[in-house]
């Protein structure tokens, strides 16, 4: 369902977009006042000390639109890595019109970076098999990205996903441009339940990357675009 999860809240005089949960754990991103292109591991753990967000050490990706989830990482950067599933070690990724997506179970929370690539490879499953919990518990979060009106794409992007059961149902072709909008994260969704995620368990936030400005957005800023960082806090 589309809906607002998230709620912006001050830190320090700059703004955060926070979930809580019931278990006192976090799900934290932030927006325009921070480019985490800027931030190495020292400093995006000085970043969470300064903010408040965390005493304790993290676990960061370094990106390579890979589908390696880590479980239970030590706190630290991991290369070729763009998902972690963790119980108790605070873990982050980034973005920058890519789907993030946080998976939380019973005991276990997975966080994935799923671009375009990402979602071919299927990264969300790597992670739900490997947080080995009852699909029907997981709730499934898909955090602000770039969505169907802004993400125009051709007939190559659509040719890579050939094979996958109805990917070009969430296709609406532009007959002037001869282009393709896409909606990304419904079909996200539509996997999801095939999957076994409950239809009631998974929740789309309803911001658009690229047309939202409190966000980075590769396609709007273009190469000297920014990171949004995404971190969930045990």
């Amino acid at each position: 369902m589309l809906c607002n999860f998230l709620k912006p809240i001050k830190i320090k005089d700059k703004t955060f977009y926070e979930k809580e949960f019931s278990d006192s754990s976090r799900l934290l991103m932030t927006g325009i006042d921070f480019n985490f292109r800027k931030y190495n591991l020292k400093n995006t753990n000085k970043f969470l000390k300064f903010y408040e967000i965390s005493e304790k050490k993290i676990a960061k990706t370094y990106q390579k639109h890979t589908k390696n989830v880590v479980v239970n990482p030590h706190p630290g950067e991991y290369y070729n890595v763009d998902g972690f599933v963790t119980s108790s070690t605070p873990i982050m990724i980034v973005t920058a019109d890519c789907i993030p997506i946080l998976l939380k179970g019973k005991k276990r929370a997975g966080l994935v970076h799923a671009g375009w690539r990402g979602v071919q490879k299927r990264i969300y499953f790597e992670a739900i098999n490997k947080m080995n919990e009852d699909k029907k518990d997981i709730k499934a979060y898909l955090l602000p990205s770039i969505s169907k009106p802004s993400f125009q794409v051709g007939e190559d992007f659509m040719d890579e996903f050939k094979g996958k059961y109805g990917f070009r149902n969430f296709a609406t072709k532009d007959k002037v441009e001869g282009k393709y909008l896409y909606d990304l994260k419904s079909f996200v969704k539509f996997e999801l339940i095939n999957f076994g995620i409950k239809p009631e368990n998974i929740f789309i936030e309803d911001i658009d990357t690229y047309c939202d400005t409190h966000f980075h957005s590769y396609r709007r800023e273009g190469k000297d675009y920014g990171l949004n960082a995404i971190f969930y806090i045990v």
